[in-house]
């Protein structure tokens, strides 16, 4: 392996991007544990699966308000400020780096295909090779129009929701949403299959993950990942990510973030209980909701965390979360593994059994194990072993010059 590999020294790291990274890993399984328990379905539509029955009911707002879409955002953001620090580093050292960048989003297009349509449907790599190569047109632009852009393209999904809910007629709304109601028989055909082999699972895990890596992704999570993706490069550029602003200011963007953010997670909330949950509005208005209220409370998330790293308190604490960021590509792997093993057929068969409390039992255990591990790993080994890989392959074959 060439030493361009030595480019992106360790010791350079910054270490409030992987404090935050680490929080966004450990966080995004608070939602993902719902797709890797119950039926594909059940994390837009909670009146399946665990359900909103007595305490279920609390466990889900919770997330609701607090982890829906916030942590994606986060890890989005945080990836586009990565391109931007990525090709910096190699450009610093008068090399070419688009080849380099392109052969690293090829590597993690090939880890996400495995990931999806062999571990765990709900791969949000695939979707970060496809927008991180487009984003990286945007890198030197001008913050004026990386943020033009990003609004725009955080507006296109939002305005679809809007033309599509009150611009159909309610007929046509009811007929297109109608797959957000599964009947009973679908529900109980999906979980025998995922409580069946690993060789029966894979029929439905193939037709999910097309189905979220072409239709969905185009009508959503294209949009919205590259835009969050390209605030991420505004975030870093102006030097917040990196911790260079004031104790005061990080305060003021966790009251910035968090107080618009509750409060429209609090009325999205309301609204989709309001509705009854219909289909074609918490599929519309009801994503919008979470849509704005995820970018403001992942903005308040970032505040909070690096005004923690300024102020240097829960010091432990934080070490830990940095090993665990810096192990995130192998951390998130990890957890499709493990989940996967406690609730698929060719595992512990749980799928579909466990209520909201459960679910999330098994999240902190995850969460303790991730926690432990990631330092154990660091004190031996400068990489997690899917960082290796990664890192591995995207510079062989790459020469000195």
């Amino acid at each position: 392996m060439s030493s361009l590999s030595q480019y992106i020294n360790l010791k350079n790291r910054i270490h409030s991007l992987d404090l935050i990274r680490g929080f966004a890993v450990l966080g995004i399984l608070m939602m993902n544990i719902t797709s890797f328990s119950q039926i594909s379905m059940a994390y837009m539509n909670p009146t399946i699966g665990a359900g909103l029955e007595g305490y279920n009911q609390y466990f889900h707002g919770f997330n609701y308000i607090f982890a829906d879409t916030r942590f994606m955002s986060i890890f989005s953001m945080l990836f586009g400020a990565g391109v931007v620090l990525f090709t910096q580093r190699i450009e610093a050292k008068g090399k070419r780096v688009a080849a380099l960048h392109y052969k690293r989003m090829f590597w993690l297009l090939i880890f996400g295909l495995i990931h999806a349509y062999f571990i765990w449907v709900g791969d949000i790599l695939v979707a970060y090779a496809i927008c991180g190569s487009l984003v990286f047109f945007f890198r030197k632009k001008s913050i004026r129009t990386l943020f033009i852009v990003a609004v725009v393209l955080f507006l296109i999904p939002i305005s679809l929701n809007f033309m599509t809910y009150y611009g159909m007629p309610k007929d046509a709304l009811e007929s297109t949403f109608a797959f957000f109601y599964p009947s009973t028989e679908q529900i109980s055909v999906q979980t025998k299959i995922m409580q069946g082999s690993y060789i029966n699972q894979m029929p439905l895990r193939f037709k999910n993950a097309l189905e979220l890596q072409t239709l969905v992704f185009m009508i959503e999570i294209f949009w919205r990942t590259s835009a969050m993706m390209l605030l991420g490069m505004i975030l870093y550029r102006k030097g917040i990510l990196s911790a260079d602003k004031s104790t005061a200011y990080y305060k003021k963007m966790m009251w910035v973030g968090f107080i618009p953010g509750l409060i429209l997670s609090s009325i999205g909330l309301g609204q989709v209980y309001a509705s009854q949950w219909s289909g074609a509005y918490v599929m519309n208005i009801g994503a919008n909701y979470k849509f704005v209220s995820g970018l403001f409370m992942a903005l308040g998330y970032i505040g909070l965390f690096i005004w923690i790293y300024k102020k240097g308190i829960f010091k432990k604490f934080q070490n830990r979360l940095q090993a665990t960021g810096r192990m995130a590509f192998s951390n998130y792997i990890g957890m499709s593994v493990i989940c996967t093993l406690i609730f698929n057929g060719h595992g512990l068969g749980l799928f579909g059994t466990l209520d909201r409390l459960q679910q999330f039992l098994i999240v902190i255990a995850v969460w303790f194990l991730i926690l432990i591990v990631s330092p154990l790993v660091l004190k031996k080994y400068q990489l997690g072993p899917l960082e290796w890989l990664w890192r591995k392959l995207t510079y062989f074959s790459f020469k000195n010059s």
